[in-house]
């Protein structure tokens, strides 16, 4: 059976593969407000169908697109049966603020790194490798996942840009694994690495935050697809020795380290 790998998948194996699995099994409690996500999410949607809709036809258009998209996005949360809440009774007009203004700011960068070139906005992935199987041979492993945007340009080199609503100047150290599989994941569908990826973020300084790829980081990242393959391939789903980031985690009700059990008398004990 075709394993699929997506790099949320392969940071949360590494992080406690009890919960990898938990996740991959959909045993996630809903969240309990996506709020702190949702800026993020307005201002990639407005990208994105900006994107889709003749931008060279549209420039400068994008704000207006805000106030309608906040209702779409916060429509959608909540017929997925998640929950969206506003802070307060200026939330929402101080959300469409923001996201105004990240809009604003990234379109020059569109307009000369994407706009003028081929792309895709919003580009699912599936990058197929062969990993060896710990019972013999080899078995199909797909890198999944979604680009916010991948351009070809005049010289069929390849760039990937992801956005980020952040005003954490910092906050591009958390992305290297992330910008590195989209890296990978091109190499593997059409023959060479990215020339160029990082990271749009109007917000921060820099806007355009270019993220260094390498072979090495390639080939190291193999070697983590293949070893996530193997523990799941082994059913092994041994929790992380440290428990200090076990109390707000998502599948913490249906981790084995939690759940109630019986000793061999009649009290019971929970696993600690």
């Amino acid at each position: 059976m075709t394993l699929y790998i997506s790099w949320s998948a392969l940071r949360t194996h590494e992080e406690c593969k009890q919960k990898g699995y938990l996740k991959r099994e959909k045993k996630s409690a809903p969240m309990a407000n996506t709020r702190i996500f949702f800026p993020g999410t307005v201002t990639d949607r407005v990208v994105r169908d900006w994107l889709r809709n003749e931008p060279a036809e549209n420039v400068g258009g994008m704000p207006d697109m805000v106030s309608s998209i906040i209702e779409r996005e916060r429509d959608a949360i909540l017929e997925k049966g998640d929950t969206m809440l506003w802070k307060d009774k200026s939330d929402r007009d101080q959300v469409e603020k923001e996201c105004r203004e990240a809009v604003s700011k990234i379109e020059p960068a569109l307009l000369k790194y994407v706009v003028p070139f081929r792309y895709q906005a919003d580009f699912r992935f599936k990058a197929p490798i062969k990993v060896s199987h710990p019972a013999g041979g080899t078995e199909l492993v797909v890198i999944n996942g979604y680009m916010d945007i991948i351009v070809q340009d005049d010289l069929d080199r390849y760039w990937v840009w992801d956005v980020k609503h952040t005003r954490n100047n910092e906050y591009y150290k958390k992305t290297a694994g992330q910008i590195g599989v989209y890296d990978l994941a091109v190499e593997i569908m059409f023959g060479k690495p990215t020339v160029m990826s990082g990271l749009l973020q109007p917000l921060a300084t820099p806007m355009v935050k270019r993220i260094p790829t390498s072979g090495e980081f390639r080939s190291q990242l193999m070697q983590r697809v293949a070893g996530m393959a193997n523990d799941v391939w082994t059913e092994d789903r041994t929790p992380r020795a440290d428990t200090s980031e076990c109390t707000y985690c998502e599948v913490k009700h249906a981790c084995s380290r939690f759940t109630p059990v019986k000793s061999s008398g009649s009290r019971r004990i929970t696993l600690i």
